[in-house]
């Protein structure tokens, strides 16, 4: 083994990945070994460490993998890449603040049917009857029945 080389194991410690992880990197072209051991290791550089931490960020930073490989085999200095980079950039923001409206819709829901249940408890879950109105069937004159019943009734 090579000065500086690193065996998977020593990488995926380093980076604290799987190893699973680091095969599907390679296998979509993302990371490569830069050698191989006469027993079959693969061996991997500093560089290689740089890669996978910058993986790791860029899927942080909500990157999917296909676009991570975009960006990792982009010339960083060419004006071309930087526009592409930057389109790139204003579309996973858009992307995101369409989101967080979305989560902020569901957090205002679940806190309506969080306030629904305050207050005694009665013979039926208000935060069920608010939750399922205007789908569920009239109650039961039979009493509740458990939910799963509920969705697999005829």
């Amino acid at each position: 083994m090579g000065s500086g080389h690193l065996k998977m194991g020593d990488l995926t410690k380093a980076c604290g990945v799987s190893d699973q992880a680091v095969r599907l990197y390679e296998r979509l072209g993302l990371l490569k070994p830069v050698a191989k051991t006469s027993k079959g290791y693969r061996l991997y550089d500093a560089a290689s460490v740089e890669t996978l931490r910058f993986i790791k960020q860029a899927q942080r930073s909500g990157f999917t993998l296909e676009e991570i490989g975009v960006l990792l085999h982009t010339d960083i200095r060419d004006a071309r890449a930087c526009a592409a980079i930057k389109a790139l950039l204003d579309r996973k923001l858009h992307a995101l603040t369409e989101r967080m409206v979305e989560i902020q819709g569901v957090k205002d829901v679940l806190h309506s049917l969080r306030q629904a249940c305050e207050g005694e408890p009665g013979s039926m879950c208000p935060a069920f009857l608010r939750l399922c109105t205007p789908h569920c069937a009239v109650p039961d004159p039979n009493g509740p029945r458990p939910l799963h019943e509920v969705n697999h009734a005829d």
